[in-house]
This record gives structure tokens, sequence and C-alpha cells, in this order.
């Protein structure tokens, strides 16, 4: 395979920005860590240097007296990163630095659905937070199918969009990068981040108003050919006649998603004790054992864990990370999920499955915006 220069030099500035990342060296020690020829790392680092992305630090390595070596590190304050959470009706917008850290956050209410008013409504949150700073990159996370080569949101059922190419919109009132994504995938990559290096395939779950997955795999995310990878709701889960807002019969989000339970639950009830529930009396429920709530979550977790297992089984992913409202249960929702896991899965799969609930909490922060800037970033791929 044949690798144009540029693109050869793309993949080494980012195996030295992914290198350094939390980390500081002396030049042979980078050359040891990231095997690069002399003239390479030199040239490149040279470079990186010069436009301040790597900071050059002396320091006393062999006590007062001794010779003093350079440490090399990435400068965090190099430039900015504003990522923006695009949600049912709101918009969140996040100033960062290039660790994530939030420096400056905006809310602003979508009352309009047109696309148009939707865009204008981002790039006024970018305007405000970026004011005269540098900024590397934008992040917009958004619910839906999105084709993120293109920036194209090819479907939202909330939003009622239709391949609707929002990074075009903004390119009109934003001049820097924009890079937009699934929100659920951008939360994958935001979660990778903050497990072992040595864990390079995870699968992270979120469960919602539906249930949709971010799969990374050989530290990549996995998008599919048609940039619809990770819907997992969609996955037929049993033949239980309910139609699923896809139109199919018996999808996962017919059984495992907020209001399918809470309405589940309240089937079992008598009928003097129906009441218009919520999920969060519904997890209230779980956790004081009663029978019919443990039995609706029993039955949900059992269709998540055929799906899932199955995908584990299939990529061989024993990393699981589980985000939404209904980990808030506690130690009874991890049991029984790794119960069922443990039936589904392969042995070798199985005695390696790792079940761990989010870092963040999903619905409320930009996390996985900001982290499509930074792993572009630390790939090399935008400086």
């Amino acid at each position: 395979m044949n690798i144009k220069l540029d693109s050869l030099k793309k993949i080494n500035s980012g195996l030295i920005l992914s290198t350094l990342k939390n980390n500081s060296f002396t030049r042979v020690e980078l050359q040891k860590f990231t095997n690069l020829a002399a003239g390479t790392l030199s040239n490149i680092m040279k470079e990186l240097v010069n436009k301040n992305i790597i900071l050059e630090t002396e320091e006393n390595t062999n006590g007062a007296r001794g010779r003093k070596g350079t440490k090399l590190s990435i400068n965090y304050n190099y430039k900015y990163v504003i990522g923006i959470k695009v949600k049912r009706g709101t918009l969140i917008g996040t100033l960062n630095d290039l660790k994530g850290n939030i420096l400056d956050k905006i809310f602003l209410p979508i009352s309009d659905k047109n696309p148009k008013s939707v865009a204008k409504n981002i790039s006024e949150v970018i305007n405000i937070l970026k004011k005269d700073r540098e900024i590397l990159g934008v992040g917009v996370a958004f619910p839906g199918q999105i084709d993120s080569n293109k920036g194209t949101i090819t479907y939202s059922s909330f939003y009622k969009w239709q391949k609707i190419e929002l990074k075009d919109m903004l390119k009109k009132y934003i001049n820097c990068e924009i890079s937009i994504e699934n929100d659920v995938r951008a939360m994958a990559l935001a979660e990778k981040d903050f497990l072992s290096p040595d864990i390079k395939n995870i699968l992270y779950i979120n469960i919602d108003r539906g249930v949709s997955a971010g799969i990374i795999i050989d530290n990549k995310l996995l998008l599919g050919d048609n940039f619809i990878a990770g819907h997992i709701g969609h996955a037929f889960a049993e033949n239980n006649g309910r139609t699923c807002n896809c139109g199919k019969i018996g999808c996962l989000e017919t059984i495992v998603s907020n209001p399918k339970m809470v309405e589940d639950y309240i089937s079992l009830l008598k009928e003097e004790e129906k009441e218009n529930f919520d999920f969060n009396y519904f997890l209230e429920k779980v956790k004081e054992n009663d029978k019919n709530a443990v039995k609706v979550l029993d039955h949900a977790l059992w269709s998540l864990a055929v799906v899932i297992g199955n995908l584990s089984n299939t990529f061989n992913i024993s990393t699981i990370i589980v985000g939404g409202d209904i980990i808030k249960c506690g130690e009874i929702f991890f049991n029984i999920f790794l119960k069922h896991m443990n039936f589904i899965c392969l042995p070798y799969v199985a005695e390696n499955l790792q079940i761990k609930k989010s870092t963040f909490d999903h619905s409320d922060n930009t996390i996985g915006a900001v982290y499509v800037v930074l792993n572009q970033f630390f790939n090399g791929n935008i400086l």
C-alpha cells in the first residue's frame, strides 16, 4: 500500500502527540517509544516546537551539578476546543483546553427545529465562546444518523431532518475546523480516554429514550459503510409484536428504553395501582427490590445481553461501558446484566468481561463533542 508523504507525516505527528499525551520525554526516550528514525523525529519535532504545540523544558537530571536535559511535553494551552451538544430542544456549548477541561459553558434553548435556525443557534454559541481565542476545532455531537465524513445529518427522528448538510451550513458562519458525530459514538471516544491504554476495544452503550452504542475496535471508532454503526436499538431482540419507531417488529428499543420499561412495569400492576409513573420512580422500585420492577429490568437486560453478547462474541470485545439513568439503580443492574452476559458470551470473552458504568453523565455534557476534536488532534489530523 502506498502512503502519501503528507499522510505519513500526519501518522508520525499523531504518533508523537499520542506518545506525549499526559507524559514528558527526552528526545532519546521519545525515539525509543515511537521507533521513528532520528531524522524523521527531528524534522517533525522542529515543526511542532516552532508552532508552540510542543514545549521544551530544561531540567536537571543528575542533581545540582549534573548536566541539564530537555524534556518534551504538549502545550495544553496551545489552542482551544469548542464542544457543542445538540439535545432535544437545547444546545450546550463549552470552551475547553486540550485536556478537555471546561473553561466556559453556555446553554441555549432551540425554539425552531428548522435546520437553518439550528445552524444559526450553533454558530451563535460558538462565536460567544470563541471571542478572540485561537480555536483548534469545533466538535458537534448530534442525536441521529450522522455521516461524519461529510458532516451530514442523514436522519434525525426528533428534528425530522433528512440529508441535512450541517457542516456546510456552519461553515457560512464559522471559519475553523468542524467535526460532526453521532452523540453516542462521540461519547465512546471520551470514555476510551479514561481507560487503560492497553484496552483497544470497547462497547459503549447509552440507554435513554432509545438505546445506542459506540464501538471502538483497535482504537478506532467503527462508523460502518453507511455511517450508522452503533444503532443497536434496531437490532432484532424478540418477536413481541411491538412496532418500533423504525417500522420494524421486535427491535431492542421496544424493550430496552426508559419509556418502554416504565410501560412494562405499569402493565404488571393491579388496576388500582396504575399511575403515570416516570422512570425515576421505576428505578426506586428496582432499588426497593419490587418484584414487578425487577422482573421488567431482568427481561430488558436479558434482551440487551442477547444483542451486546453477540457483538462481544463477534468482535471479541470484553470491555462494556454503560451510560444512562438506568445505572442509577446500582449493583442490581450490573449483577443482572453480568449474569446474562456470562450466559451469552463465549468463555474466552466472558472470562475477561469488564462491565463498567460511564465516567460521564451523557445527557448534560459536551465531552463527547470535545473528544471528537481531540481525537483528531492526537492522531495528527489537525494541528
